[in-house]
C-alpha cells in the first residue's frame, strides 16, 4: 500500500488556531487510497502553548479521520530568541528517534512504497529527514513554505555567520537531492530552480470553499441591522513580519471615520500592538480562533486585511493561508504586500493594494474601498470567490499532490 509520511513541526487540526495545510493534504490523500502519517509538535505556534500532551509524556498517537497523527514533545518559547533554537533542536531530536524506529518497521522492499514529505521552514528537521530517506532509499519531497535561511538574512543576519552558512549548505543539498520540491508560491519556483532543483512544482495553499459562507453583504448585515461601521478584519499571526503596526496607525488616522478594525490572533508583537492601540475606540483585539470558526468570522467583514513587512524576500511571493480564506469568503482584500499577491489582486480585481510601509496610503485605500459603490465591492468579492474555486480549491490541489506522489512511487 502507498504510504506518505507528512512532517511539519507546526501542523494543526481544524479545532486549533493556525494553518491546516498538512491536515487538509493528509485527509485528501487518505481519501485517494494513501496510508497517511503526520508527525508534528504539540506546541501550538499561534498560542505558544501545549495542547495535547500531558506532563512527562513525549508523544501521543491519534487516529484522525483515518490519518495516523503523532504529536511530539518539544521545548516551548515565547519570542524568537535562543529558546526558539532550543525548540528546533528538541523537535529534531525526538523526530529522529520516532522516524528511525518507524522506518525499521518495514523491510527494504516495502520502503519503496513510502514517500517522506517534509514541510519547511524547519530546515534542520527537513535535512535530517532527507538523510534518513537517502540512507534507507525512501522517496523524499521537500515542501517550501518560507525561504530559509533567506528570511534570516533579510532580517539582518550575516551570511558569514556559522549558523547561516550551515543552513545555506542544507538548503542547497535539499534542493539538489530531493526527488521533488513543492513551492507554495509561484515566484519561489524560479528562486528554487536557480539554486539547482530539477523538479519543482507549484502547489499553493488553498481553502475548502464549501465551508465558507458566501453572500454579497456581510452575513451579520443580512440578518440584522445595516447601521454599523465598515468592518475590516485581520485574522492571523501577530509577529514582526506581519507589520500589523500599519493597521494601528491607519486606525489612528481613521479614528473619526465610521470604520472599525478587528484583529484576531496572537504572537510576540501582540503586547506592543495593544499598547499602541490603547487610546483607540475603533479597534478591537480578540484571541485566536480555530480554523473551523474562521468562515463565520470572515463572513461578517466588509474587507479583509493582509499585511507584511516590506522585505526583499517577499518579492518572490508568499502563500499565506489567510489570503485564500479571504478569497473563499468572497470579500474584497486590502493589502500592502508587493510581488505576486499584489499583481494577482490587481489583475483579477479582488480588492485594493497599498504601498508597503505607508500607513497613510493604507488608510486612504480603506476609505476608498468603503466609499466604493456596493456593486463594485460585490464584484471584487465574486471575483475572489471564483478564483478560490478555480485555482485555490483544496480538492484540486490535493488531486495534484496525489498525482505527483504517485509518479514518484512508480519511479
Amino acid at each position: 500500500m502507498k504510504q506518505v509520511w507528512i512532517i511539519n513541526q507546526f501542523a494543526n487540526t481544524p479545532d486549533m488556531p493556525g494553518h491546516t495545510r498538512q491536515y487538509e493534504t493528509a485527509i485528501g490523500l487518505s481519501k485517494r487510497g494513501w496510508k497517511v502519517s503526520v508527525l508534528s509538535s504539540d506546541f501550538n505556534l499561534t498560542k505558544r502553548v501545549f495542547l495535547k500532551l500531558k506532563r512527562f509524556r513525549f508523544f501521543l498517537k491519534e487516529d484522525i479521520k483515518g490519518v495516523s497523527w503523532t504529536w511530539l514533545r518539544v521545548t516551548s518559547y515565547k519570542r524568537n530568541n535562543w529558546r526558539r533554537i532550543i525548540n528546533w533542536i528538541s523537535f529534531c531530536s525526538i523526530l529522529s528517534i520516532v522516524v528511525f524506529f518507524k522506518i525499521f518497521k518495514y523491510r527494504s522492499y516495502n520502503r519503496r512504497n513510502i514517500v517522506i514529505l517534509a514541510s519547511s521552514p524547519q530546515l534542520p528537521a527537513a535535512f535530517i529527514l532527507w538523510v534518513f530517506s537517502y540512507l534507507f532509499k525512501i522517496k523524499f519531497v521537500l515542501e517550501v513554505r518560507d525561504l530559509w535561511p533567506q528570511v534570516l538574512i533579510d532580517n539582518g543576519s550575516s551570511k558569514d555567520s556559522l549558523i547561516i552558512k550551515i543552513l545555506l549548505r542544507m538548503e542547497k543539498i535539499l534542493y539538489l537531492k530531493s526527488n521533488a520540491v513543492v513551492a507554495l508560491s509561484k515566484g519561489v519556483v524560479e528562486y528554487i530552480k536557480q539554486r539547482g532543483a530539477k523538479e519543482v512544482f507549484w502547489l499553493p495553499n488553498g481553502a475548502n470553499t464549501d465551508k465558507f459562507y458566501f453572500s454579497e453583504l456581510p452575513f451579520e448585515v443580512n440578518g440584522f441591522s445595516k447601521e454599523r461601521p465598515f468592518l475590516a478584519i485581520y485574522a492571523g499571526a501577530h509577529g514582526e513580519a506581519n507589520d500589523l503596526s500599519i493597521i494601528i496607525e491607519a486606525a489612528h488616522i481613521l479614528k473619526d471615520e465610521p470604520v472599525k478594525f478587528l484583529l484576531i490572533g496572537d504572537g510576540p508583537e501582540k503586547k506592543n500592538l495593544l499598547n499602541k492601540a490603547k487610546n483607540l475606540n475603533n479597534i478591537e483585539f480578540r484571541d485566536p480562533i480555530s480554523k473551523k470558526d474562521m468562515p463565520f468570522l470572515l463572513s461578517q467583514s466588509d474587507a479583509i486585511l493582509l499585511c507584511l513587512k516590506d522585505l526583499p524576500l517577499f518579492s518572490y511571493g508568499v502563500s499565506p493561508n489567510k489570503l485564500y480564506d479571504a478569497y473563499s469568503s468572497g470579500r474584497p482584500i486590502v493589502t500592502n504586500v508587493s510581488g505576486f499577491i499584489k499583481k494577482e489582486i490587481q489583475d483579477y480585481n479582488l480588492g485594493l493594494t497599498a504601498k508597503p510601509g505607508d500607513p497613510k496610503h493604507f488608510a486612504k485605500v480603506i476609505i476608498q474601498l468603503k466609499n466604493s459603490p456596493r456593486s463594485v465591492r460585490a464584484t471584487m468579492g465574486k471575483n475572489a470567490r471564483f478564483l478560490a474555486e478555480d485555482v485555490y480549491s483544496r480538492i484540486k490541489i490535493n488531486e495534484k499532490y496525489h498525482k505527483l506522489l504517485s509518479k514518484l512511487i512508480v519511479k
